[in-house]
């Protein structure tokens, strides 16, 4: 299993926005120091908390500070965007970044914005999957491309500056279907779950659950005839993380900016992809109660080892888990959970040979062999 981070970024509007701007560049910085394979940007427009309106310029300024971690846009929302401008930066990107990109793109959920482009919701999807198309063959045809869509028309369009990568590394967010889960499944692409998702949610009809999604990605790789194992490898699943000295540290440490995250996610109507049951009232989607029943990651080490195999063991296996970035805590707090989670739980989950490596040199140094 390998680690990584998502970033909405999350800023209250209270906050000095330019600072965390800053902030957000020396945590990437950061987490390439303590090993993390890869960091995910958002892009939002409106909602006064996701304060990041387009990933690539971050990005652009975050490789300039880095040279190993990936960088992915998480991500670029499709329906709002013309393709073909889409494509031109994402390429350009790539070579900025020395083929440390990952292109990833969704149908944008956030109901607000949403509402400033105009966008009526049941377009999203399918003005997703014609950019989708789209973007594929400006990045992957030699030739120039033409195409009459519904909501695009080009002809004999073609990139002046092509992709630095050979194969563009593609991730699909899904927020209330399977559809781009299947896609990614169907095509060898990255699927991106959620941080709120649940594990399982019964048969509550208002989105599928992380097993759901699972599913999705398997079965369409296996009708494709691709390896569902490595289907799974490519599955990335983001979770509310926090590592302190015990569960209760935890919660006492991050329980007021919790509160203030959830006010804010909750009265955007998003709180309905949380639930379990359709007749539960938002009033009970409590801090503990989405700790336990999502449920999230957080406590001691030991704690957030054993709730990750939970998790692995539950959905049938992913490749990457991604810790959800949040603005709960102070820095220097924030910065201490990331480096107890790279120093202690990072290393239950390398590869066998090197534990069982690890083991031996401590049991000699212990005397033990």
């Amino acid at each position: 299993m390998r680690f990584g981070l998502f970033a909405m970024p999350e800023h209250p509007p209270i906050e000095n926005w330019t600072l965390s701007y800053d902030r957000d560049i020396a945590e990437i910085a950061e987490a390439e120091r303590l090993g993390f394979s890869e960091y995910w940007i958002g892009e939002h427009h409106t909602g006064g908390f996701e304060n990041v309106p387009m990933a690539e310029l971050m990005i652009a300024k975050a490789s300039a500070v880095t040279s190993r971690i990936r960088l992915g846009t998480g991500v670029i929302n499709l329906p709002y965007q013309d393709p073909f401008m889409v494509a031109e930066r994402m390429a350009f990107l790539d070579h900025l970044t020395h083929g440390r990109l990952e292109y990833g793109f969704g149908g944008g959920g956030l109901p607000t914005d949403q509402a400033l482009f105009g966008l009526e919701k049941s377009e999203a999807a399918p003005r997703t999957t014609e950019a989708l198309e789209i973007i594929w063959e400006l990045l992957t045809s030699e030739e120039p491309v033409s195409y009459e869509g519904l909501y695009w028309k080009y002809e004999d369009r073609q990139l002046q500056v092509g992709p630095y990568q050979d194969v563009p590394p593609f991730g699909i967010a899904g927020l209330t279907g399977t559809h781009n889960y299947a896609r990614c499944g169907e095509k060898g692409w990255k699927a991106l779950s959620v941080y709120f998702t649940p594990i399982h949610n019964g048969d509550y009809p208002n989105a599928p659950d992380l097993v759901g999604h699972g599913n999705a990605i398997v079965g369409a790789a296996e009708q494709a005839g691709l390896d569902p194992a490595v289907a799974r490898e490519n599955w990335r699943i983001s979770r509310e993380v926090y590592v302190a000295d015990s569960k209760d540290q935890a919660m006492a440490d991050i329980r007021e900016g919790v509160q203030r995250s959830y006010e804010y996610l909750i009265g955007l109507g998003l709180g309905a992809l949380m639930k379990k049951d359709e007749a539960m009232p938002d009033a009970e989607l409590t801090f503990e109660w989405m700790a336990e029943e999502i449920p999230w990651i957080i406590g001691s080490p030991e704690d957030c080892v054993r709730e990750i195999n939970e998790l692995h063991e539950e959905v049938g296996g992913f490749g990457t888990l991604l810790i959800n970035s949040r603005d709960w805590v102070t820095t220097d707090k924030w910065n201490r959970s990331m480096e107890l989670f790279a120093r202690y739980v990072t290393p239950q989950f390398t590869k066998r040979e090197n534990m069982a490596r690890r083991q031996k040199l401590a049991d000699v140094a212990l005397g033990r062999s």
